[in-house]
């Protein structure tokens, strides 16, 4: 028995712990062994030390994990557990920690991961000296020591490092920029996720040595086939292109994908770059690349009209779109047109002008709505889940600030990609399931119950009566749902709040299904420009399936879920400051429209108020305060009335904007 299990065992015993003097008589042991073996359990959270040097078994001990909760004005909460904290213990807000009930409430023993030391704030000048105000009030009461580090000016933006979290003590990192500047907010929320913004000289010189060469051994060289690529109209980096061609037998739809993995070597400056990124992340129309632009935009990027190194998956179905068969090679591409959304939906619409433009392509492009249509079909009838999710397409002018917010119509082309990017993720999961090779895989779990519970109620509340129960739901019983409400006024409201009852979609390196998509295995492959796991997944093919090479089995099998951890992390952080990004510039879009009148829907309702939709995306809150008379709160229908008025989701309203503060962000609204 290995001695830190030896040590587990022996303080689930010891109810009042244990010190070094104590385990040192009870196993005999070196000494340095016993402290590394102590160490490694304290690291990995397993055991507690407290002030005294006394080592517990957490349950003895009585204590748990947990997430603090910081609110405004109000005692601070551990996530889940009831009571208040009464001893913070330096901890901030979502920070995890270690924390015991007592007497007077819970109080936190241990910090065990920071959620972050960068404070986001405010420079101002006045009375012969500066002064610095924080963004979130939460993280108030912390002293600059490096005023005089910096030239600073009044009414700038900064970033702050804390360097002692009990003498509540920081030093100013980086000055974002100025006020003034229509951008400064999304600025903050970039800083504050401490992204890194730029590339090392070390990634920068290797990008440089890069070349294009293309050498066609053990290649298939594509180059006078008919491929395409279709992507937005703002998109700079190409990773993926398809072609398709029907015959007397079916399709033979290729797709794509830039071999991102030629110029990106395991273990390289670029590469421990990109894989601390993670992915790239967009938000409004600026991008933090994965990789340098060089390889992003140029070398691996599928440009129109030239030769690029390619991984293709080439996918055969029958007349009726039935999968028949696949296949996976190395490959050469050339790009015959750079397509856009927009211009592919106009094509398929009878557009005249674009059929004439783009002739060559046109009949292939009616065949790829025809077989995905047929593909869309079949995944609807094993359950797929299509969520209408409102995606917002923030419009800027030539300054950076927000002109417009427009809610994003996605059309048959945007179909048609996702569609066929879906098939090839499949067929490359699947085959690497079957072999058993080292993989990452990407797992969407099935919902939790207790969430479940909550959304059926609130369904019945719309009166609709879902199929069988909460306990064991399939995806077809919500597919099912959603299609009820598809076209209508609550088809919106119904999507988002099943949205926010499904499991979060992560990568492991065990298959584990797709419960969105109705899928046994699921990966990403698509779109290794930007995402980790789609490089690894092209490394992993080429060297278990086109190379046969089984010497580091073991090894790979062993990091390979270390590796899916960072990745799902780093996407949490970049869905995060894509979604903050935007409600800030929501935000900002609505302060120059307090007093206007809109038309709304009303998609949630809380003990506080109304949150309202309007048609362009943009969600602001009716206070309950607003609101005239005794109003009361049924939390298990999710409606709030009183004698004279009675509120719930899904139901029109006509609203008037009073407040939008952008750095916030908050956008209130009353009732009309």
């Amino acid at each position: 028995m290995e001695i830190q299990e030896r040590i587990l065992n022996y303080l689930k015993e010891e109810k009042k712990g244990a010190d070094v003097h104590k385990l040192l008589a009870a196993f005999e042991v070196d000494f340095k062994e016993l402290l590394k073996a102590l160490n490694a359990l304290e690291d990995d959270n397993l055991i507690y030390r407290d002030d005294k040097d006394i080592y517990h078994d957490l349950q003895n001990a009585n204590i748990k994990e947990g997430v603090v909760i910081v609110r405004y004005n109000r005692p601070p909460l551990i996530d889940k557990e009831e009571g208040v904290i009464i001893d913070l213990n330096t901890a901030m807000h979502l920070d995890s920690v270690f924390y015991t009930r007592t007497k007077g409430g819970l109080k936190v023993l241990k910090i065990l991961k920071r959620n972050s030391n960068c404070v986001i704030g405010d420079i101002y000048y006045y009375n012969h000296r500066y002064h610095f105000k924080a963004d979130d009030e939460r993280q108030k009461g912390f002293k600059i020591t490096n005023f005089n580090t910096f030239k600073l000016q009044d009414h700038t933006k900064v970033r702050c490092i804390i360097t002692d979290h009990v003498k509540k003590e920081m030093k100013i990192d980086t000055v974002i920029g100025h006020l003034d500047d229509p951008r400064i907010n999304e600025l903050a929320i970039v800083y504050k996720a401490n992204v890194p913004m730029e590339f090392s000289s070390a990634v920068l010189k290797e990008t440089e040595r890069l070349s294009l060469r293309m050498d066609r051994d053990d290649r298939k060289d594509l180059s006078t086939e008919l491929v395409i690529t279709i992507d937005g109209d703002s998109a700079k980096d190409f990773d993926d292109a398809i072609s398709l061609v029907k015959n007397d037998e079916g399709y033979i739809l290729k797709v794509h994908i830039a071999d991102v993995s030629y110029y990106v070597k395991e273990g390289s400056a670029i590469d421990r770059s990109a894989l601390e990124r993670g992915t790239s992340i967009y938000y409004t129309d600026q991008v933090i690349p994965m990789l340098p632009q060089r390889l992003s935009n140029d070398l691996c990027s599928l440009v129109e009209g030239q030769e690029r190194y390619t991984l293709t998956v080439e996918l055969h179905y029958d007349q009726k779109g039935q999968y028949m068969s696949s296949d996976f090679y190395p490959s050469i591409i050339k790009s015959r047109h750079r397509m856009t959304y927009k211009n592919v939906n106009l094509i398929l619409k009878g557009d005249e002008r674009l059929r004439d433009e783009y002739s060559d392509s046109v009949g292939m492009l009616e065949v790829m709505a025809e077989l995905a249509s047929m593909l869309r079909k079949r995944r609807q009838k094993a359950g797929a889940i299509d969520f209408d999710d409102d995606e917002a397409a923030i419009i800027l002018d030539e300054r950076g600030a927000v002109k417009d917010v427009q809610k994003v119509i996605r059309g048959e082309s945007e179909h048609i990609i996702e569609d066929f990017m879906i098939e090839a993720n499949v067929a490359i999961a699947s085959y690497m399931h079957y072999l058993d090779y080292p993989m990452i895989y990407r797992n969407h779990d099935k919902p939790k119950q207790d969430r479940l519970k909550i959304f059926f109620e609130l369904l019945e509340s719309l009166d609709y009566k879902m199929k069988g129960n909460h306990y064991e739901v399939y995806p077809k019983q919500l597919q099912d749902c959603l299609l009820h409400y598809r076209g209508s006024e609550l088809e919106g409201v119904v999507s988002n709040l099943l949205l926010r009852s499904m499991a979060k979609a992560l990568y492991d390196d065990v298959s584990m299904g797709h419960f969105g998509l109705a899928l046994s295995d699921y990966c990403h492959f698509t779109s290794p420009i930007r995402r980790y796991p789609d490089l690894m997944v092209h490394r992993l093919l080429k060297k278990y399936v086109f190379k046969a090479n089984l010497d580091e089995y073991k090894k790979d099998k062993a990091r390979m879920h270390a590796i899916a951890v960072k990745c799902s992390d780093c996407e949490k952080r970049a869905t995060q400051i894509e979604r903050d990004v935007s409600d800030v510039r929501k935000a900002e879009y609505m302060r120059d429209k307090v007093g206007e009148i809109y038309e709304g829907i009303i998609s949630g309702v809380t003990s506080h108020g109304l949150y309202v939709r309007l048609d362009n995306t943009v969600e602001g809150l009716v206070a309950l305060r607003s609101l005239e008379g005794y109003y009361t709160f049924d939390e298990k229908m999710m409606v709030l009335y009183s004698d004279h008025d009675r509120y719930h989701l899904g139901q029109k309203v006509k609203v008037q904007v009073t407040l939008s503060l952008s750095d916030k962000p908050s956008v209130e609204f009353i009732l009309v």
